[in-house]
């Protein structure tokens, strides 16, 4: 039977070493958190929706079957405040720059004074601003407020048109701000068209995409402090003060590895540099041996050509004197072959007749030969003959041998049998010897102390009587 697989060890779960910055609870238990975070919801929405409002008014005829007609109407009427609104603006914007232009240095410095203590009024008219959807810029509406605190410092110095302009642009304000909460509170009424505005996210410019992410942001930040407890917030506290001291130990140790590092990389520089010095001294030592060696080649090839020179006369006259030799050694050959032509054709003869005679001991050589190979081939005949009789008797030997080494095996294994079993019987012989000597001794000694017992039981009964 197969054994039991034995049971497998649960891996340990994977610990992820920042939950515990994570919150423990995932909802909010306290009305006042959710209603901090569903305003706050709610101001992301809004902002999105006015975020894309000028988007919607360029594009009025594509969304006109999403929006309705009355919301079509609304934001066309928006539209024509915001373009009286930013006509009004410019106009003023241009009027006070003109008028700057023109005034004294002591009359800018009073103006700006006076709007350094005005500061507070200003941020107020900016925040109302923020939440209408006018020209998106603080700047004309910082502009607007100075122009309206300087129409009121200033009162017999403003003209009745100029303080009629800024009662105009104030009501445009107040109207542009009316307008906007009345589209808000339409499109609240009409939850197909804000689903179908935000789908549209590219409409939206960088700087209201850049605010909208950034207040997504806060909510994410608010949220986890809201589901955040004091205990969390003293064990995350606790944590985080670990992990700093942890780090700055790892910063230290970071720090004395990379003192290390800089010093191996010193000393590494080091060495490199004093084998870039070696490199250099050996190149110039090769230069060095480079020119003695184009020197020496130079002087080597010069005695070369001189002692060419001297050879080629000593050739030259050694030449001439071969020359004069060879002419007086061809008088020589020809005198020498007239002489040995006599001797040459006695010679002919001579190797003619001893030819003749080779011939003749040859045939001689092959009738001898062939009588000598017929004598061998019957020799060969009868050899073969004893031979393959000298097999057979070889193999009748090795049969008769193998029977043999046979029966001499069976009589050494049968003689070790004999002699291990006389061994053995001698053995037990000795051992039934030292056996029975054992056991007549333990008889005498047991026939002994017997006697003693009675011995002693007769002499007490003696005694008693």
């Amino acid at each position: 039977m197969a054994k039991p697989k034995p049971p497998k060890e649960p891996k340990p779960p994977k610990t992820d070493p920042l939950r515990i910055l994570d919150p423990g609870r995932k909802k909010l238990t306290t009305v006042e958190s959710q209603r901090i975070l569903a305003v706050l919801d709610d101001s992301i929405r809004k902002a999105e929706i006015v975020t894309l409002l000028p988007y919607v008014l360029e594009n009025i005829e594509r969304f006109s079957v999403v929006l309705g007609p009355e919301l079509v109407s609304v934001l066309q009427e928006h539209s024509n405040i915001q373009r009286s609104y930013n006509e009004l603006q410019e106009k003023i914007m241009t009027r006070d720059e003109l008028d700057n232009s023109a005034e004294p240095l002591s009359r800018l410095s009073s103006k700006l004074s006076q709007h350094v203590r005005e500061t507070p009024h200003s941020q107020q008219s900016m925040g109302s601003q923020r939440d209408s959807l006018g020209s998106g810029r603080s700047g004309r509406s910082e502009l607007e407020n100075k122009q309206v605190e300087e129409s009121q410092e200033t009162g017999p110095h403003i003209s009745e048109e100029e303080e009629q302009e800024n009662r105009t642009l104030n009501y445009l304000q107040n109207q542009l701000k009316f307008s906007c909460k009345n589209v808000l509170r339409l499109l609240t009424l009409n939850p197909a068209a804000v689903n179908s505005l935000r789908t549209d996210r590219d409409g939206r410019d960088q700087e209201a995409s850049t605010m909208i992410t950034y207040v997504n942001e806060l909510r994410g930040f608010i949220l986890e402090r809201l589901l955040t407890t004091p205990l969390e917030e003293k064990e995350k506290t606790d944590y985080l003060e670990q992990i700093t001291i942890r780090e700055r130990k790892n910063s230290e140790v970071i720090k004395k590895l990379s003192e290390e590092l800089q010093g191996a990389e010193d000393e590494k520089d080091s060495e490199i540099s004093k084998r870039n010095d070696e490199i250099r001294r050996l190149k110039a030592d090769l230069h060095q041996i480079e020119k003695f060696s184009e020197e020496h080649i130079r002087r080597t090839k010069s005695e070369a050509e001189k002692q060419q020179q001297a050879d080629t006369k000593n050739s030259e006259g050694k030449q001439a004197k071969l020359q004069t030799e060879l002419q007086s050694l061809k008088t020589q050959l020809a005198n020498n072959t007239a002489e040995h032509r006599e001797s040459e054709l006695a010679l002919r003869k001579r190797k003619y007749k001893i030819e003749t005679e080779v011939e003749n001991w040859i045939q001689k050589y092959d009738a001898d030969m062939g009588e000598r190979q017929a004598e061998y081939e019957d020799l060969d005949t009868i050899y073969t003959e004893e031979k393959a009789q000298l097999n057979e008797l070889e193999e009748r030997f090795k049969t008769l041998e193998s029977e043999y080494t046979t029966i001499v095996e069976e009589r050494r294994i049968a003689k070790e049998k004999r002699d291990r079993e006389e061994k053995l019987l001698a053995v037990m012989i000795k051992a039934a010897t030292v056996l029975q000597s054992f056991w007549r001794s333990y008889k005498c000694r047991k026939a002994l102390k017997s006697k003693k017992k009675k011995g002693k039981k007769g002499k007490k009964g003696k005694k008693k009587k």
